[in-house]
């Protein structure tokens, strides 16, 4: 004779209080009743109930409150510039969500938790949609009240943060949350509000550094602390998605500094492709008033303006390592070991590691490298970017730092002599560029390209014989 109960839908949704999925086993026991009854519970409650995973494996999540949006399908541009359908990415009570992909996804559902496709936060693979840096504040403010959201960035929540990825968000990668997200995608291939002539940049590009500056988004909003806009640049026979950095329109020392970092920049973009490694394509571009950096978008595809997917190893690493700050080399053996990433893209992020120190770049923070995000296999790194002298930036009050040698360290691991080797030649080809650029004026960088020259040619003398 079965047994009879006196549980509750309301008890059943009391155990899924927090939004944690619970196992269908550990719910029977709780509640004191059969599996069948679980499932008429379950019927009961309706829409408030997500079922996640099959058979023994079956968990179970209240959804988020109701009466609000929880549930949105998750599209892919393709490089071609058509959608695909890759699944719903559903709300859970207490901010976690859950993603249930429509066909096979493995990268997309690789859980950070035992049940497949739950997230206690929004799903990483969405992390890097999420506005920040200088046009991440730019937007909020700008956008706030319209979205629904506080006007000052630090202040968001999650559910502001999902609003505004709802809403197109950085537009970064290839991944589109949501109906308005994927119009507002298709609206920029036919008609973006970013589009320039090769020939109109010189006048288009200081009014939108301007207007930028003056707290207007132009285009979409990749992150990053250095001034910027986006643009798409139509040739007449192709068009490309750039993102175009700018230094403050004066004469002022920092300005006149930043004006030459950006030019170390796209030097050492240069280097590193001319090494042999895939390296944003850049363009330096001069007006009366200001310096560009006009960099193309990897995650673009010239001509469509179709899209390629983009993680950012900071939200690779917090959701699948989580140790902090640290070295890209180190990052990569860590991927390598969890088998995100193959042998040979663990050895480039160690290349890129020691470039990046052999060229004073301090700031070589988790976020300034990133992959592609296929649907299946092993993620390939993205080209390098964010590459240059960072160490000689003024300081956020507009202090000028001196001009000082690079202060170079032993490698603190073994195994990295031929990385080292690799990358001092690289680096002695961005400093001998550095001090042959007609865009680097002042005395104090010419020189300091000299002394570093030497220092990388005596360190890695040194240690890579």
């Amino acid at each position: 004779m079965p047994r009879q109960t006196a549980a509750t839908v309301a008890d059943l949704l009391a155990l899924l209080g927090d939004g944690d999925p619970v196992p269908a086993g550990v719910l029977v026991e709780q509640l004191g009743v059969s599996r069948p009854v679980l499932a008429r519970l379950v019927a009961e409650a309706g829409e408030r109930i997500l079922r996640l995973g099959k058979a023994r494996a079956t968990h179970y999540a209240a959804r988020a409150t109701a009466g609000t949006s929880n549930a949105w399908p998750l599209f892919r541009m393709r490089a071609d510039a058509t959608l695909q359908e890759l699944g719903t990415l559903h709300a859970l009570r207490g901010d976690r969500f859950h993603f249930q992909p429509s066909g096979e996804s493995p990268n997309l559902t690789r859980s950070v938790d035992a049940v497949s496709g739950y997230f206690p936060g929004l799903p990483w693979f969405l992390d890097d949609l999420r506005p920040q840096g200088f046009l991440g504040r730019t937007l909020a403010h700008r956008m706030g009240r319209q979205l629904g959201v506080p006007e000052d960035l630090t202040r968001w929540q999650v559910r502001d943060t999902l609003t505004a990825i709802l809403h197109g968000g950085t537009g970064m990668g290839d991944l589109l949350l949501g109906q308005f997200a994927v119009e507002r995608a298709l609206a920029e291939l036919d008609t973006p509000t970013d589009a320039v002539t090769p020939a109109q940049r010189a006048q288009r590009y200081p009014a939108w550094a301007r207007e930028a500056l003056a707290g207007e988004e132009i285009g979409s909003s990749p992150g990053g602390e250095q001034p910027k806009f986006t643009a798409t640049v139509d040739t007449g026979r192709s068009r490309y998605a750039a993102l175009v950095k700018f230094a403050p329109p004066d004469e002022g020392q920092a300005a006149r500094r930043w004006a030459e970092l950006l030019a170390c920049e796209h030097l050492a973009l240069n280097c590193l492709r001319d090494a042999g490694l895939d390296a944003a394509e850049s363009e330096l571009i001069q007006t009366d008033g200001h310096t560009f950096l006009e960099v193309r978008r990897f995650d673009r595809m010239p001509g469509t303006l179709g899209r390629r997917g983009f993680v950012s190893l900071l939200a690779l690493d917090t959701a699948f390592i989580g140790e902090g700050p640290r070295d890209w080399g180190l990052a990569g053996e860590q991927l390598l070991a969890a088998h995100w990433i193959e042998r040979g893209t663990a050895d480039i992020m160690a290349r890129l590691h020691w470039f990046g120190r052999f060229i004073g770049n301090s700031d070589m923070h988790l976020g300034n490298l990133g992959f592609h995000l296929p649907d299946t296999g092993p993620l390939p790194l993205c080209p390098a970017y964010d590459m240059l002298p960072m160490y000689l930036a003024p300081s956020r009050t507009g202090i000028v730092r001196p001009a000082s040698p690079l202060p170079l360290a032993a490698p603190a691991r073994g195994g990295q002599l031929p990385h080292i080797a690799w990358a001092a030649d690289a680096a002695l080809r961005f400093w001998q560029a550095v001090a042959d650029s007609h865009h680097i004026t002042s005395p104090e960088l010419n020189q300091l390209a000299g002394e570093n020259h030497a220092a990388v040619a005596t360190f890695a003398r040194r240690f890579a014989g």
